[in-house]
């Protein structure tokens, strides 16, 4: 039997029938879902992180990366699978695709905060940390050398969720997939 439980109040009783509930599968925050896994003895197959990135490759086409960009934010930026981190190859900020891409986001409403490399080349607030998540019209952008640096970015500050990568080059596309170890790898 499965149950929906569409009101938060309820949440705290329900939490403490542990003898008749199997699984919760908490959807939401970070903060309901790590207050969730806190709160029961009920196994709990929940994620209570969403930083999510994509990486836009120096043989992406550029309008796909733009819309590919946009969408993962701004669709719903709260949502868990949100683009949280852009990361770019170095390439792109000296033939100004980077700029397009920063052009896009800040027409939108996006608020833009830099890893160390970009954050002084684009004129743009460092970030303090790379394991947050914004939930909102904000991200960060960050350049790195090519695949293995966007692959080594992300298993060091992503959540294992969602990321995505923006490339022409089926070689780098299969790198990507192959070593990046999340729930959702896109292409």
């Amino acid at each position: 039997l499965i149950g929906l439980v569409t009101s938060r109040d309820e949440i705290p009783d329900l939490l403490k029938l542990d003898d008749v509930i199997d699984l919760v599968i908490p959807r939401g925050s970070n903060k309901l879902v790590s207050q969730i896994k806190n709160s029961t003895k009920i196994p709990v197959l929940g994620h209570a992180d969403g930083i999510c990135h994509v990486y836009v490759d120096k043989s992406c086409k550029v309008d796909m990366a733009k819309r590919v960009v946009s969408d993962a934010k701004l669709d719903y930026p709260a949502a868990c699978n949100a683009m949280e981190t852009l990361l770019v190859h170095k390439d792109l900020e000296q033939n100004g695709v980077l700029n397009e891409l920063i052009y896009a986001l800040q027409a939108n409403g996006v608020t833009l905060y830099g890893g160390p490399k970009a954050s002084g080349k684009l004129n743009i607030p460092e970030v303090k940390s790379f394991h947050h998540e914004y939930s909102s019209k904000a991200c960060t952008v960050e350049i790195v050398e090519d695949v293995h640096g966007a692959i080594d970015h992300i298993h060091q500050h992503g959540s294992a969720h969602t990321d995505c990568i923006v490339t022409e080059d089926s070689e780098v596309a299969e790198i990507f997939l192959r070593q990046v170890d999340s729930a959702a790898v896109i292409h």
